[in-house]
């Protein structure tokens, strides 16, 4: 993207995380420092070159220049937390303005995480995903997403962004749930990037995990549900205890493996796997489980769907959603978008492509940006 300083804000779910890669579990970088906690939010706690070059699928990237930042952030929770974000250079880049994506990471697995993915050298099934982000625990993302423009804006004397630049967030499914929730949270946990933030482009528009549990239950995407379900059980114990009391223990095993998997196995491992529905699903329950106090509480708090006017974004949001999306559910995006009308957003734009489902409105929506 010619004049333009590219910001991929790819983060981990946890703590942020050739053939001579480091993974994360053995990278050191993805430790935050003895005393972080002190840090305050969108502290640069550490900050190198990309160990190696970055990439495409299969592919090297010509770039002029890219950097990791470990930054200081929190979970859902105000609890001290460390993620990593990476910073991309494009040759002409104009450093007053940046762009920062949100990918959909969709594991709750610390090694599919984009910052390691998208290096030159990482496994194929990582590199996979790079374009993925984390369905996983949505507050967090958010905050997390805030916390790296924070950074990015601080780090002038390494990348030459500058402090005033001008931001605009973007990400497409998994990623929109993060872009989204940066937006809906930016008022109150950051408001000083109002002067910053010039708008968010949201894609397959992630406003329900519910409706996408039950779209993807039983199909090629079942992987989805494991993953997703593994994310917030690492984000909420009290949900984790319900979903291994509830769930069979025939299918005690293939829950746990929603921890192991990076999207692009957990399609091919979970794939029409039935965990609400069918005489074999994993939670005897069926869709019972999602009534559970615990469960139906937890999962409610990160439905973007069901926040009240308290998170109505302050910035102008784009939409670009397909019609015929049978993942994430078009009616939910319908409700948000009357919400925060009726609520007094300043500038909502909604693009609904009467032609396309989920994945190729990946590509036929990004034309319009």
């Amino acid at each position: 993207m010619r004049g333009i300083a590219v910001f991929l804000a790819l983060i981990s779910l946890i703590f942020a995380s050739p053939l001579t890669v480091k993974s994360p579990l053995v990278d050191d970088f993805y430790t935050a420092p003895d005393g972080y906690e002190s840090a305050k939010l969108g502290e640069i706690l550490k900050l190198r070159k990309t160990p190696s070059k970055l990439s495409s699928m299969f592919f090297e990237i010509d770039i002029k220049n890219s950097w990791q930042l470990l930054v200081r952030s929190e979970d859902s929770f105000g609890n001290a937390t460390a993620i990593v974000t990476t910073v991309i250079e494009p040759y002409n880049a104009d450093p007053s303005k940046v762009l920062s994506y949100q990918t959909f990471e969709d594991s709750a697995n610390i090694e599919c995480s984009p910052s390691y993915g998208m290096q030159y050298g990482a496994p194929w099934s990582t590199v996979a995903t790079q374009i993925d982000m984390a369905l996983m625990v949505p507050i967090q993302s958010g905050k997390a997403t805030l916390d790296s423009i924070r950074a990015i804006l601080k780090s002038n004397k390494f990348t030459g962004i500058k402090s005033d630049a001008k931001v605009a967030m973007w990400g497409y499914s998994g990623g929109s749930l993060a872009s989204g929730w940066a937006a809906a949270l930016q008022p109150k946990y950051a408001p000083e990037l109002k002067k910053n933030l010039i708008g968010a482009a949201l894609g397959g528009f992630v406003t329900n995990i519910t409706a996408t549990a039950e779209a993807t239950d039983g199909t090629l995407f079942a992987g989805l549900v494991p993953n997703a379900l593994s994310g917030l059980a690492n984000e909420y114990p009290e949900f984790k205890e319900i979903l291994y009391q509830k769930v069979s223990k025939a299918a005690t095993d293939n829950l746990r493996q929603g921890t192991e998997h990076c999207i692009g196995g957990a399609i091919l491992y979970f794939a029409e796997d039935q965990y609400f529905t069918g005489d074999d699903r994993a939670f005897p329950g069926g869709y019972g489980l999602l009534k559970e106090e615990v469960v139906n509480k937890t999962i409610s708090e990160n439905n973007l769907m069901q926040m009240d006017k308290d998170y109505l974004p302050d910035i102008p949001i784009f939409v670009y959603h397909g019609a015929l999306d049978s993942i994430v559910p078009i009616s939910n995006v319908h409700v948000t978008y009357k919400n925060w009308c009726d609520w007094g957003i300043n500038s909502f734009e909604f693009s609904e492509d009467l032609l396309n489902g989920h994945i190729t409105e990946t590509i036929v929506g990004a034309r319009q940006l």
